[in-house]
Order: C-alpha cells, then sequence, then structure tokens
C-alpha cells in the first residue's frame, strides 16, 4: 500500500493521547500502513491551522512521496462549564472537512472525543477512537477500485 499516515497529536490531557497514539500505530501497522511523523499542537483548536501547515510543506518538498499520505488527529474536548467546548468542536470538524475536500484536500481520521466529554467518557473511548480514525483514514487512502 503506498502513503502513510501522520498523526497530528494535541497536548491537552497528554496522558491520554498518548494512549491513543498507541493504539493508532497499532492499528496502522495491522492495516499494512507506515506511521509517516507524529506532530504534537496545543489543543484542538490548533489543529485546522496545524493540519494545512504540515500538508503545505509536504507538498512543496516531497509531493511524489506524499502524495496519497493521510492524518489521524488526536484530541479530547472535556465538558466544561460553558458552551466553548461544543463551539471548538463544530469548528474544528467542519474546518477539516473543508481540507479534506477542498483543492488538494487529503483523507482525515478523526479522532477527537468530545465535546463535553466526561472523565469517564474521556477513559472508555481512547481506544475507540484511536482506532475507528486510523481506519477511517486507511480505507479513504485506498483505491477507488477497493472501495467496490
Amino acid at each position: 500500500m503506498k502513503g502513510s499516515i501522520h498523526i497530528i497529536c494535541t497536548s491537552y490531557h497528554k496522558q491520554q493521547i498518548e494512549k491513543m497514539l498507541e493504539v493508532a500505530k497499532k492499528t496502522a501497522k495491522e492495516e499494512g500502513r507506515q506511521i509517516g511523523k507524529v506532530y504534537w499542537l496545543p489543543g484542538v483548536l490548533e489543529i485546522p491551522y496545524g493540519i494545512r501547515k504540515i500538508s503545505h510543506i509536504n507538498t512543496a518538498y516531497e509531493y511524489e512521496k506524499t502524495q496519497h499520505d493521510g492524518f489521524v488527529v488526536l484530541g479530547i474536548i472535556e465538558k466544561g462549564k460553558t458552551k466553548h467546548g461544543k463551539v471548538i468542536g463544530q469548528a474544528v470538524i467542519k474546518d477539516l472537512i473543508k481540507f479534506q475536500t477542498g483543492k488538494g484536500g487529503r483523507p482525515v481520521g478523526i479522532g477527537i472525543i468530545g465535546p463535553d466529554a466526561t472523565p469517564e467518557q474521556i477513559e472508555e473511548r481512547l481506544e475507540m477512537h484511536a482506532k475507528n480514525a486510523v481506519l477511517a483514514v486507511s480505507h479513504l487512502m485506498k483505491r477507488i477500485s477497493e472501495w467496490e
């Protein structure tokens, strides 16, 4: 299979994100995918800018090598006292969809827990969200004929 998966992790909730990262790496290996690079950003809100900057660097300097690359994003938006997390979640997801479907878009597996996740929900969803994000992007990276 051609193409590797770059993983963008958020530093907030780093202990939980590191668990998700290990699951993502294991799942990628099971899917026959290589992990490109792992990038760390402060939080979920920084993902849209970060993914574009990373994608631009790869496209500008290594297009032939990375033209079929995909991304997995891992983050957590916990429950807060205000609706701030919900607003962030909606904005980030909307922007990631725009990134995927825009000119030169690349597939993205979204492993963001939340918004409004409680500590209990976070722990029980770590593995599932990381694994499903890798499975989704791996599928999208296949040739269209393999979707039939």
